[in-house]
This record gives structure tokens, sequence and C-alpha cells, in this order.
């Protein structure tokens, strides 16, 4: 634990994935988080073993997307065996790790730039080995393999040796930083903190994408200034610095971005835009590649901890259960490499930024969102428990899980986000206090303790404290007042229609426009295996009845079932909250929905669209009132979320 920071994570595998979670790991080993190193294995499994490159790439950074995209993929992998408790997987990542660090160099090298006229300089050599670090570091905390960490500890030093000076980079060459100060954290060498701050003050001078802290701390948000996904990396470093050395310039340079990025860039789904890839505006069709769940799903969790702020964790829930839920295939074999709120479809040609970028693909010709995807489970629920240096237990985020450390254990029993209840079940003697987060939502609270007459409850910063000598057999039980919420998007850097959305608890929630999968060609660069295909989804709906193919046409619009806009007063009391029996997984049969009304406005889109249209104004003409269910954005795939206002007439 680095000593600026208030709060730590616990080792890899301390916590387990149980409930509905866990369910979603099972599925994810037999789909891409299990197999993507055997679908592309040029691209996933090789290069750091082989150090060959992807015969299908052009000439360039070859070398440095195999060791991004391979790097993240084991980095996810040997989380997601870790936390899954999976004997097969953990072999497969023991295989590979060992297999990789054999071909460490005798000066410490340990990345894919092995030819003899390699660009040892290029900003990709840092940033995918990086990548493959963090994963070598993750290996380390599950297992304690000293010699893990001291081959990652001599690829630092050979960083800190060769890139010194104005050999650094300033896209994404920063990344370093990141297992530089996790090996740190292990070594103390204060020669790895120096590089760092040395690296920092570097992009200060060559400020290309305004990602320096000093910009972070006292410049303007700029939509298009840097990609994405890669703000979610470059973001967090200031504030991982500033762990090891507490300067407050940077860890505020990382609160201030987030929040300016939080105000202009982030859907109500927690999904960060990224039209292009680059930075930019909220808006019912602004899209959002995939990698951005992975990069902020981790910095949100890195803040949680060095802050100990309980905001972090609303930021975590509201994105892992919204956005990043409603771009993966529920049977966990494909993901969207980018979507969005409103999506009427999803396919080879819908997108309105990357071409085939929508389909639905276990693996893609550049395949950076299905690795990072394999991250994103396994990353949030480690953290989702925290602890302090007297070993108190913080809930930084909700779901079901197990934690086992040391001679601290206990159960999280919920089935939170689509229950407001949570319980925690004892699994030891020991006296600690548990810190439950009062999430964001949550106008009031309901605590109980089983026989705990002699507990401390103490609320503070955005937690509830429960402090006793806690017996086997004990449980804390807290009930969140929930309200459902309409919220008014402040889109006007975009389009400046004001939709509406629905919110309830931890949930966004979105009409479920029926789907139909169908397979298509897409463009794998190995032929796919059997089970395995890329999809295209469209709305599954009948065609009117009508003879005449015209007359035909003109009735389709009002059969289209997405043709609806709601009342901008409509009000909370207006909705009605249905809870249901869990009968199945959970992001295929919700076990929440909400009901209300809308109204047709049978001209909103087009008869025929072939992708998902921002609609022509902020008010629409609407015809007759109609019944609305909601479900959870994450169960679905194709959806419409943000609400076109109605046109009504009031005296």
């Amino acid at each position: 634990m680095n000593k600026f920071q208030k709060l730590d994570r616990y080792p890899l595998g301390s916590i387990r994935a149980e409930g509905f979670l866990k369910d979603q790991m099972l599925r994810g080993k037999d789909g891409i988080c299990g197999h993507l190193h055997e679908l592309e294995p040029n691209m996933i499994y090789d290069p750091y073993i082989n150090k060959t490159h992807v015969p299908a790439w052009s000439n360039g950074n070859q070398n440095g997307w195999g060791a991004e995209i391979s790097g993240n993929y084991w980095a996810g992998y040997i989380q997601f065996a870790y936390t899954l408790n999976d004997p097969e997987m953990i072999k497969t990542a023991t295989d590979w790790v060992d297999a990789m660090m054999k071909k460490q160099r005798p000066d410490g090298y340990l990345g894919t730039y092995y030819e003899e006229d390699a660009a040892i300089y290029d900003d990709y050599n840092a940033w995918g080995t990086a990548c493959a670090m963090r994963g070598l570091i993750a290996y380390y905390e599950a297992t304690g393999r000293r010699d893990v960490l001291d081959a990652v500890y001599r690829c630092m030093l050979w960083f800190c040796d060769v890139w010194s000076g104005d050999k650094k980079t300033t896209y994404a060459g920063p990344f370093i930083i990141e297992p530089m100060i996790f090996t740190y954290q292990y070594t103390g060498d204060e020669r790895l903190v120096k590089f760092c701050e040395d690296y920092l003050e570097f992009i200060c001078k060559n400020d290309i994408f305004d990602t320096s802290y000093k910009t972070m701390l006292h410049g303007e948000y700029r939509y298009n200034s840097s990609h994405t996904a890669g703000y979610g990396c470059q973001s967090r470093m200031p504030a991982l610095v500033y762990s090891a050395t507490g300067k407050k310039d940077y860890l505020d340079a990382t609160a201030r971005a987030l929040d300016m990025m939080h105000e202009r860039s982030v859907q109500v789904t927690g999904s960060p835009v990224s039209d292009n890839e680059y930075l930019s505006p909220v808006g019912a069709v602004s899209e959002t590649e995939y990698c951005c769940y992975a990069f902020f799903n981790a910095e949100y969790s890195y803040m949680s901890y060095i802050t100990g702020e309980a905001k972090y964790g609303d930021r975590m829930e509201t994105m892992f259960y919204n956005g990043a839920q409603g771009a993966r295939k529920k049977d966990e074999k494909a993901i969207a490499y980018m979507n969005s709120p409103n999506q009427v479809y999803a396919t080879d040609h819908s997108s309105r930024t990357h071409h085939d970028s929508q389909a639905y693909a276990p693996c893609y010709p550049t395949s950076c969102c299905p690795v990072n995807a394999v991250a994103v489970i396994p990353e949030f629920i480690r953290g989702m428990l925290l602890r302090d240096r007297e070993e108190n237990v913080y809930l930084m985020a909700y779901g079901p899980c197990s934690l086992k450390h040391g001679d601290v254990a206990l159960s999280v029993k919920t089935y939170y986000p689509f229950r407001n209840s949570v319980t925690v079940e004892i699994e030891c003697d020991k006296e600690f206090a548990i810190n439950l987060r009062i999430p964001s939502f949550a106008k009031g609270y309901g605590l109980s303790v089983k026989d705990g007459e002699d507990a401390t409850v103490e609320e503070k910063d955005g937690f509830v404290s429960v402090k006793r000598a806690w017996k086997k057999g004990d449980r804390v039980t807290i009930n969140f007042e929930a309200t459902v919420e309409i919220v008014t998007l402040q889109d006007d850097d975009c389009c400046g229609n004001h939709p509406l959305a629905i919110k309830y608890g931890a949930l966004v929630f979105a009409y479920h426009i029926p789907e139909k999968w169908t397979v298509t060609a897409g463009r794998p660069m190995t032929a796919l295996p059997s089970g395995w295909h890329w999809y295209n989804v469209t709305p599954d709906f009948k065609e009117a009845d009508a003879k005449d193919a015209h007359e035909r046409l003109g009735r389709r619009r009002e059969q289209i079932s997405w043709n609806v806009a709601i009342d901008e007063n409509l009000k909370a009391e207006d909705v009605t909250v249905e809870e249901l029996d869990e009968t199945g997984y959970v992001w295929e049969k919700p076990m929440i929905r909400l009901h209300t009304h809308c109204y047709k406005a049978p001209h909103l889109f087009p008869p025929y669209p072939k992708t998902t249209y921002e609609p022509y104004g902020e008010y629409h003409a609407v015809t007759e009132r109609l019944p609305l269910v909601l479900e959870p954005y994450g169960c679905t795939n194709l959806r419409i979320t943000y609400f076109p206002k109605a046109k009504l007439n009031r005296e």
C-alpha cells in the first residue's frame, strides 16, 4: 500500500465472484474471456511468446499493436482466472506467464520489440509493454511468485535507463507509469518514482493531447483533443504518482479531469463518449468504444482506493451495470466495438463513425475492444471491497461476492442493482468495521445488525460504518430507499434536443427493441470455429399488413415500435416499479421492470432506416397514448434510452 493512499485493494483472488456475477463469469469462460487467445492466436497469444508480427497488419506499429492487444488480454485473463478461481484458466495463465518470462533479455527488456532495428523509442513500445506488465503484477499478487515480480522490476529499470531524458513519448507511452508505481509499491525503489515524475513533467512540456497534469488542473476541456479510451489511461497517471509522492496537484489534476469529463462526455449510462474514438459530447446516438469501459472502470477503482471517496463507487456501478452490459451479447461470445444509448440497428453498416464496428463479434481485425472486455468484470469485482490500514472493510460497490483474506472472511448476499438491499454475512470471529457506501441515489436507508446491541454505528463521508467484535454467523443488512428519477439530458453541445431518460436505483431503464440476430461473414483474420460468429442485430418486427408496397411503407411508421415520445412533465409517480422473481440469467430475464406511458410519434424516424438517427427537433407530433414497459439498459442490445419529447396541446 503506497503511503499516501487512503485505502487499498485486496490481493487478487481474495475476492471471488458469487451469484449472478459468477454466472456471468462462467459464461465468459466459455465465451470470449476464455477463448480469444485461441480464436486469434497471431494477435493475442503469440506477440509476447514468439515475438511475431501480425501478418494482416501493415508496416508501422505492428509490434506495439500486438503488444497492446495481447498484453491487455492476458492482464484481463489473469484477473479473470483468479477471481473465478478456475483451475483450468489458472493453468493456462501460468503457462503463458512462464513462457513469456523465458523471453526476457539479459538487459531486462520484456516487450515485443526484438528486431535488431526495432524502434525501441516508439510510443507503443512503452504502451504495449505496460499492458502486459499489469498482467504479470496481478499474477504476482495472486501467487506471491517473486520471480515474476523480479522480471517486471528488471523491465521497469530498463525503461528508467533507456527512456531517460527526452526519449519519452506523449500519446500512449505514459501508461508505463502505472506498472512503475505498482512495482514501486513492492520494491520501494525511488528510481521508479523519479522516472514517473520526470515523465509527468515531460508531458507538460510536450502537451499535444491536453493530457498533462497541469492542463488537467488548470486548462479547458476540449472535445477532439484526446482519444477517449486513452484519456482514461492518461488521466489516472497523476493520481497514481500522487499515491507514492503525496503531491496534491497530481491528485487534484486527475480528479478535475474526471469531473470535467463526467459533466461533458459521460452518458447517463456511465458510458464515456468517443465518436470517432475521440472526446465527444453526449447525445442519443453518440457512440462509445468498448475499450472505454475497461479503462475508466480501472480508473474509478483506483481513485476509489487512493481517495476513499464514495463518488467513485457510484461511477463504477453506473458504468458497469448499465453501459458496459448493454454492449455485450448475453452469452458472452461477442461484444459491440461501438454502441450508443439509442440503438435501433447494430450492424456492419449502422455505425456513424466506424465501418462494421456496431456489428457484434468475438474478435475484430484490431481487437482492442474484445480483449479489454475480458478485464471489465474481474476488475469491477476486485474494486468492490477495499481495506484500510487497520483491516477494516469498505464496500465501495455492491454485487454478490465473497472475501477471504487473512483472518477476515465474509460474503455479500444481494441482487443489487436489481434490488436495493444488501446483506453482509460474517464468516469469521474478529473485531473490525464494515463500511457500507451510501449510493448517491439513496434518499435514505434502513440498517439492521443481527444481535447488534454492542455495534458502533457512524455515518461519515458517504459511508455507514458498523463496528463490533463479529462472530461467525453475524450479519448486517442495509436497505436503500430509491425513487424513480426523470433525467433531462444536457446535450446542448450535440443536438440540443434535451431528451428524457429514466433511472431507478443504480439502473438506467430503456425501451427494449425486440432483436433479431443474423449471422454475417464479418472480417475475422482467422476463420472462426463452429459456434462462433459475427452478427448483425436488427429489429424483429412484423411488416405492415397491406397489399400495396407504398401503402405498406406508410403504415410501417405506425407499426414501428420505437417511434415513441414521452411527456416532458412525466413525474416519478407516473412510473410503477415491478419487481420480478429470478427466473434465469439476470441479463436475459430481468428481475425488474418499470411501467409508464408514452405517445406514438409516427414520423419520429424514417420508415426504413439502416442506422439510428438523432431525432430532428426537440418536440414531436404524436397520436395516441400507449403503455411503455422499460427494462434495465444492461438487458438490451437494441433500445431507446433517451426519449424524445411529445408535442402535447395543453390548456
